[in-house]
């Protein structure tokens, strides 16, 4: 049974490639994001506290010793800083002020009994199902009152709306899970503790919405399992990826990002980009000029025309050139399925005119009302419908 966890859904949601090179062609990278390490060190150390609250509280002072030492011992050259301002020790002052805040609100750590810590599960999506789901839960507890709550972490700067939580498909699969592992879990509760902003959230699913959720996923994964292509999707998050030197939108970057800056400008792609950019910019400098000169040409010819109804002339004599003007009626109907349509419509079959026109062809029309060949009447009752326009055609004639 091909079983997916929720972290490999968002990677194939957030980007197909990356899913591949990481779930199909297994391709380790070793680079970790800060975020990624300070939210690893903060679980290890809320495992190890609710594990010795078995036995003693632990004080506070020994937990923040226990979270600096994993620090300083799994530090590595490989952990990705990009927000350039800032150091490791940042991260690491940060993460102690979610250790502090957090032991404050929960301290004495006695709101239920523990009944897993980093619990791995494995589940099928639905009975009968040929998919099936693993994730690994921070903390499982058994409320005073009976019920089971699935605790969260979350060290992230992005503070959730409630609608957020209550649409989250991480904890809410895992409460399928739980459900279907401990039956006796008949009320689950779900928690976020966003320990950025010293808060908690929670949130409950009903069984509607866990049926509703088991549909999404398994046709989440149907698409996985028929995806052919993997194809990149750029987005923020692409900052955060180890993977760019096998990307075909990223790994050009890498490679000339690499070179000495006296061979950047001699490498084949940067040489194809810059002489496109240098054509792409005169294109548009040019345009820029043309939809000056249109709208200067459109000005003159407005004048052209005052000038020949004004003399009453055609052709405009120049230097070098000559302007021929002329003016002709443009007669427009109403347009179909307006009431002012239909009312030319009826006038056209009471005047028994109507075969004539009987598509209310716009230039059969114009036609026949430019050639006078209705009775006047006739003409009178349908001038009320249409708009008699004059249009005017400019043209340019170089003297040789």
């Amino acid at each position: 049974m091909p079983e997916y966890s929720i972290s490999q859904l968002g990677t194939f949601e957030e980007c197909a490639l990356q899913y591949r090179l990481i779930y199909v062609d297994r391709i380790k990278r070793y680079e970790e994001g800060v975020e990624a390490f300070l939210g690893q060190r903060f679980h290890e150390a809320m495992e190890w506290l609710y594990q010795e609250r078995a036995f003693r509280v632990v004080p506070l002072e020994e937990l923040l010793a226990y979270y600096e030492k994993a620090w300083a011992e799994k530090w590595h050259d490989e952990v990705k800083i990009n927000r350039k301002e800032r150091t490791g020790d940042d991260y690491k002052l940060m993460g102690r002020r979610f250790i502090e805040d957090y032991y404050k609100r929960h301290h004495p750590f006695d709101e239920g009994r523990v009944l897993g810590l980093e619990r791995y599960i494995r589940f099928p999506l639905a009975e009968g199902t040929r998919y099936g789901c693993k994730g690994i839960i921070d903390r499982i507890m058994l409320a005073p009152d009976g019920a089971f709550e699935i605790h969260d972490y979350k060290t992230g700067s992005k503070l959730p709306e409630q609608a957020d939580v209550d649409e989250d498909r991480q904890l809410a699969l895992y409460q399928i899970g739980v459900q279907t592992l401990w039956p006796e879990a008949k009320e689950v509760r779900l928690i976020w503790h966003l320990v950025a902003f010293d808060l908690e959230m929670r949130s409950r699913r009903t069984p509607e919405a866990l049926e509703g959720l088991r549909k999404d996923i398994a046709g989440l994964i149907d698409r996985i399992e028929a995806e052919r292509e993997f194809a990149p999707h750029e987005s923020a998050l692409c900052n955060w990826c180890p993977y760019w030197d096998l990307c075909p939108v990223k790994k050009h970057l890498v490679k000339v990002e690499g070179l000495p800056r006296d061979q950047w400008k001699d490498e084949p792609g940067v040489a194809i980009v810059d002489a496109y950019a240098e054509r792409w910019r005169k294109k548009r400098g040019l345009e820029a000029e043309v939809k000056a000169v249109e709208g200067e040409l459109d000005e003159i010819r407005d004048a052209a025309i005052s000038f020949a109804e004004k003399e009453g002339v055609q052709v405009i004599g120049g230097t070098d050139a000559r302007l021929r003007v002329t003016g002709k009626d443009r007669i427009t109907a109403p347009s179909k399925g307006s009431e002012e349509r239909e009312a030319l419509e009826r006038e056209l079959r009471a005047a028994g005119v109507w075969e004539e026109v009987a598509t209310l062809d716009a230039s059969a029309l114009e036609k026949a009302v430019a050639d006078g060949r209705w009775a006047p009447d006739v003409l009178e009752r349908i001038k009320a419908y249409i708009t008699i326009e004059k249009r005017y055609a400019v043209t340019l004639k170089e003297e040789s």
